[in-house]
């Protein structure tokens, strides 16, 4: 039934049923999810698709997929439903729900970890969700605020929080300088371009991983060099567990930094906003 207070938008029911039908590319499947007959999933998005205007299914033998519009559409719906389920939850239980923040894992280990016990315990209040992953992409999906490594401004509502300096290292009893091993992150692999003019000579055996701490701890354990990224690894430099790799005429580089993002979809979130400030304050004082 249509509203007459807001006549453009689609009855809720409709929507359901297409974000069911949409998921499974079945109307069937959908049904058995939402307790309905394929019949009733298939009248829901014809209704809809009658109060649009536009076609969101392709019919087959084979059974349905969206269209162009149907892919463009869902998108919206997804995150319309998700938004008003979780503002009931907010008001069902009187909290908002809890910030989503996607790092790479180096940054979550190295830099971020020892900050959020830091703000947990000033804010115990404030729930958080923290994700990591390998990459982060300048247009991020399904989170309120992300913390990524860029070579350059990713853009709009990327915020710079600091620069990044590399370094050549090693643990300081490491010996294979003639034959050395050298490890690489698989996302960060070719920061040894700024040195390899100068050490020319040096052929290295290369071994490659997409998790940082696992290459760390290998130079860490004396297995070879890697170039480290000063700001994460600023406390080994400082124990001396850590050292300039070939030797201490290595010079470091400037290369990139850390940008913060914030989305859309939390301005109006007061513990995100409150979050993303004081990730800001910190890197401020730096």
């Amino acid at each position: 039934m249509r509203s007459v207070r807001f006549p453009q938008l689609p009855p809720l029911d409709a929507l359901v049923a297409f974000e069911a039908a949409a998921e499974h590319e079945s109307f069937a499947r959908a049904g058995e999810e939402l307790f309905l007959t394929a019949s009733a999933v298939a009248y829901q998005v014809k209704k809809l698709e009658s109060h649009l205007a536009v076609s969101l299914f392709a019919r087959h033998g084979k059974g349905v997929s969206l269209t162009p519009k149907g892919k463009e559409f869902l998108v919206l719906v997804k995150q319309a439903l998700k938004d008003f389920e979780e503002n009931v939850e907010r008001i069902r239980h009187g909290k908002l729900r809890p910030v989503r923040l996607a790092t790479q894992h180096a940054i979550a280990q190295f830099w971020l970890q020892k900050r959020l016990g830091s703000y947990q315990h000033d804010f115990p209040e404030h729930e958080l969700e923290i994700t990591a992953v390998s990459t982060v992409s300048g247009q991020p999906d399904e989170t309120d605020l992300a913390l990524g490594y860029f070579l350059h401004d990713p853009g709009r509502r990327w915020q710079k929080l600091w620069s990044e300096t590399l370094l050549p290292v090693s643990a300081p009893n490491y010996k294979g300088k003639d034959e050395p091993v050298f490890y690489q992150d698989m996302h960060w692999h070719d920061d040894w371009r700024f040195w390899q003019d100068k050490f020319s000579s040096i052929q290295a055996r290369t071994r490659r991983s997409s998790l940082y701490a696992l290459l760390l701890q290998s130079v860490l354990d004396g297995q070879g060099a890697m170039v480290g990224r000063v700001s994460l690894l600023q406390d080994y430099l400082e124990r001396g567990e850590l050292v300039p790799w070939p030797d201490d005429s290595v010079n470091q580089v400037e290369s990139g930094g850390y940008y913060l993002y914030r989305s859309a979809a939390c301005d109006d979130h007061p513990v995100a906003n409150h979050f993303y400030d004081w990730l800001t304050a910190q890197c401020a004082s730096r």
